[in-house]
């Protein structure tokens, strides 16, 4: 009886580290689908709604000193031509592209855009 369960430990440690490398590939692979993002899940924020905002201060006037930086908007233009799934929905919301200054992951898998 010792012996048969200290066999079943063994094997049981002996597979345990394949089946965490199997599933680190599949969550590898989830996560660099962009296409399943919904225009639900993308939140466009005006910069200027941020000013009154007093928690919102620092945040605001970071977004608007990027958005006068062309290297900046030309690194957010660049990642909206990387995600055609994100420009359509923009398109969708009337978000004019050239307004984009950046563009952030959310924790829930969504994007936060922000705009001038």
């Amino acid at each position: 009886m010792k012996k048969t369960v200290i066999i079943a430990l063994a094997s049981l440690l002996a597979v345990s580290p394949v089946a965490g490398i199997a599933y680190s590939q599949d969550a590898t692979t989830g996560t660099m689908a962009t296409s399943s993002i919904t225009a639900d899940k993308v939140n466009v924020v005006p910069i200027s709604t941020l000013e009154s905002d007093e928690a919102q201060r620092n945040e605001y006037d970071r977004l608007t000193s990027k958005s006068k930086d062309m290297a900046a908007v030309e690194q957010a233009q660049a990642e909206l031509q990387a995600d055609p799934a994100l420009t359509e929905i923009l398109a969708s919301k009337n978000v004019q592209l050239q307004n984009v200054v950046e563009i952030k992951t959310a924790a829930d898998g969504g994007k936060i855009v922000y705009v001038k």
